[in-house]
């Protein structure tokens, strides 16, 4: 008889290769980043990056206008999340577009290893900055009203404080201390 642990282990081995068979045999959709750069011209791939560092642009564009939105309605938890997303997507395109530009200059080269490189570097890129673009589309949060200035305090204590003898409750100006000069560490200096 075979043992239970043993059927487990066989059955968990034939899913995990069922399922990676799938995904290696699923063709890549086109604009996913999953496309074969051998297919690509040096043209395209300029074109395409430069295309995706344009959207970026747009993006980060758009996260501002949501940004002075959610500042103006005095939401304070949307943004902050919006402006910690838009902080890391300014780095990114800043990245992007530096990245274009090497990029620009290798196809003027000719040399496809390294546009391929740099294209790569955008395309991953733009889909973290689609990333918090989503997420900056998406905050939400409670509005405050941040030009409130009452506070209300309340203390309650019950009972006395402590009466403590030795504690001076006068403060006196203190005595100017002039200080000795610094020892050195060598008597024949």
């Amino acid at each position: 008889m075979v043992p239970k642990h043993a059927f487990i282990a066989a059955a968990l081995a034939s899913i995990t290769l069922g399922a990676s068979a799938l995904v290696i045999a699923a063709p890549a959709t086109p604009g996913s980043g999953d496309e074969d750069l051998a297919q690509l011209s040096i043209e395209d791939m300029v074109k395409r990056a430069s295309d995706s560092v344009r959207t970026m642009e747009k993006q980060l564009a758009e996260s501002f206008k949501l940004l002075e939105e959610s500042i103006a309605k005095g939401d304070v938890a949307a943004t902050t999340s919006r402006n910690e997303a838009i902080t890391a997507m300014k780095g990114l395109v800043k990245l992007s577009e530096q990245n274009l530009l090497t990029l620009q200059q290798r196809a003027a080269e000719r040399d496809r290893s390294r546009v391929e490189h740099e294209y790569v570097k955008i395309t991953i890129a733009a889909a973290k900055v689609a990333e918090f673009y989503a997420q900056i589309k998406s905050a939400t949060g409670s509005p405050v009203d941040l030009d409130l200035t009452e506070v209300e305090r309340k203390l309650e204590f019950q009972g006395r404080l402590p009466v403590v003898d030795d504690l001076t409750t006068t403060f006196t100006e203190p005595v100017d201390v002039i200080p000795e000069p610094p020892v050195h560490a060598s008597p024949y200096y």
